[in-house]
């Protein structure tokens, strides 16, 4: 499995507007004419004895109907090192992924799809298109994924992510824990600003309570 393979399926959703949207608006207030999101830049800042490092930033380009298309990940150099396209069937169903890091000349992929208890799926595959990690999404009752359990190509648990969100649909808060149970970090999020479309266009991340970084989106719209 290539070194940011695992990182790549987590892509799939935790850098995806949507994920934190849940699909939806984050404000639904019925007096804004509500436009559709075209592109998400985010940069992400450290914040390290007075000083604001760049660390990376994304992408991320929406059809007119909300649909994620593809994902850039900018490393802290500013380049290109990870480009990642969204895979549909027909009916506009996410059915999976593909993915260049840099260096490529074919791509990773990644599948999605239903398990038995109607929970979405989401799989990185290997050159063999067999399943080298995989999580299952479970989601509240807005849509939102609250929880993220993590397995390998055995099937063996290997952790989890879980998310916390507020009444407009942001994450507020998250962490991972691995398979022995050990909590790492506990990120939060204080939301600075938001466009007139009431989406958040700066926070703070903080982990363990201590400020880290300033994150900081500027989001167009389709016309």
């Amino acid at each position: 499995m290539k070194k940011i393979s695992f990182i790549a399926i987590v892509l799939i959703t935790l850098t995806s507007c949507n994920d934190e949207r849940g699909n939806k608006k984050e404000v639904d207030d019925k007096s804004i004419n509500q436009l559709e999101i075209a592109k998400i830049k985010e940069e992400n800042f450290d914040l390290r004895n007075d000083s604001i490092i760049f660390n990376s930033a994304t992408i991320e380009n929406f059809d007119k109907n909300g649909n994620s298309i593809d994902i850039y990940w900018i490393g802290q150099e500013k380049d290109t090192i990870l480009r990642f396209y969204r895979k549909y069937d027909n009916q506009m169903k996410l059915v999976g992924a593909e993915y260049y890091e840099q260096g490529d000349t074919e791509p990773s992929r990644d599948t999605v799809y239903i398990n038995s208890n109607g929970l979405k799926v989401e799989a990185s595959l290997n050159s063999e298109n067999q399943i080298s990690w995989k999580f299952t999404e479970t989601t509240d009752e807005n849509g939102n994924p609250v929880l993220k359990t993590y397995e390998n190509g055995k099937g063996e648990y290997r952790g989890l992510d879980s998310l916390f969100f507020d009444n407009q649909n942001r994450v507020i808060k998250g962490f991972y824990k691995n398979y022995k149970g050990k909590k790492y970090s506990t990120k939060t999020y204080e939301y600075l600003k938001s466009d007139d479309q009431g989406n958040w266009t700066e926070r703070k991340m903080f982990k363990n309570d201590t400020l880290s970084q300033r994150q900081i989106r500027t989001i167009t719209y389709h016309e």
